[in-house]
């Protein structure tokens, strides 16, 4: 695993080796979200962010949309549009509606320049994978004026606040095609394994072929398939 890989899944779990020696009363729902509302009155949003994480990783019920709906205002707050973006698109996705969901589709809408975010396929996406996780792809130019994939998949599993992710893993090759469709070239993998993209409007589906000899990019359980949001039109270095 790479270097790069190992950073970036400690920073999209977050999982709080501060907020633990801080918080320490964050064991449910309820006093998570206590903990993260004082960090987030103090102006602390990145331990907020963190502990607002938890909370929604223990939420059940009506407990979930407060719980999303922190996370989105936490990070507004804090400056990232595009991870409050994220955090709204996957609200939407499960039909929630309530009075803060739709005060903050507003908010979100004023925050985002979207303009900017559709310009081009370049950028960075973000897919949900549970307990308050996030694999990502990022497609940037490469040498030859074509487009690279760079996807770094994880599994979250249910104990990520103890071990960390359940698998991971790293996928890289060029896209092939032009318009809405694309394909994974040069990827490495089989014949058969077909990945495909799908962009629309600013988000990119992908469809994957699952077969045991095509994920061997990643440990057990591996995926890329699913929808991406796009929240950013930089990529790492």
């Amino acid at each position: 695993m790479s270097f790069r890989f190992a950073l970036l899944a400690c920073l999209l779990l977050a999982p709080g080796a501060s907020v633990l020696s801080a918080d320490q009363q964050c064991e449910s729902a309820t006093s998570c979200n206590q903990a993260g509302t004082a960090a987030y009155k103090a102006g602390r949003y990145p331990q907020a962010i963190e502990l607002f994480e938890r909370q929604l990783r223990r939420a059940d019920g009506a407990g979930l949309e407060l719980a999303l709906n922190n996370l989105i205002l936490a990070n507004l707050k804090a400056g990232d549009s595009g991870m409050a973006r994220a955090w709204l698109s996957l609200a939407l996705s499960e039909y929630m509606n309530g009075a803060a969901t739709r005060h903050h589709l507003a908010k979100v809408a004023e925050a985002v320049d979207y303009q900017a975010l559709g310009g081009s396929l370049e950028g960075r996406y973000l897919r949900y994978g549970g307990q308050a996780v996030w694999s990502m792809l990022e497609i940037r130019k490469a040498a030859d004026g074509g487009l690279q994939a760079q996807f770094s998949p994880l599994r979250a599993g249910a104990q990520i606040e103890t071990y960390g992710p359940a698998a991971i893993g790293e996928l890289e090759g060029r896209l092939q095609g032009q318009g809405a469709h694309r394909v994974l070239q040069d990827a490495g993998l089989a014949p058969h394994c077909a990945v495909e993209l799908l962009h629309e409007g600013l988000d990119i589906s992908v469809l994957e072929v699952i077969e045991a000899e095509c994920q061997e990019y990643g440990g057990a359980g591996i995926s890329v398939a699913g929808r991406y949001y796009k929240v950013s039109t930089s990529v790492e270095p």
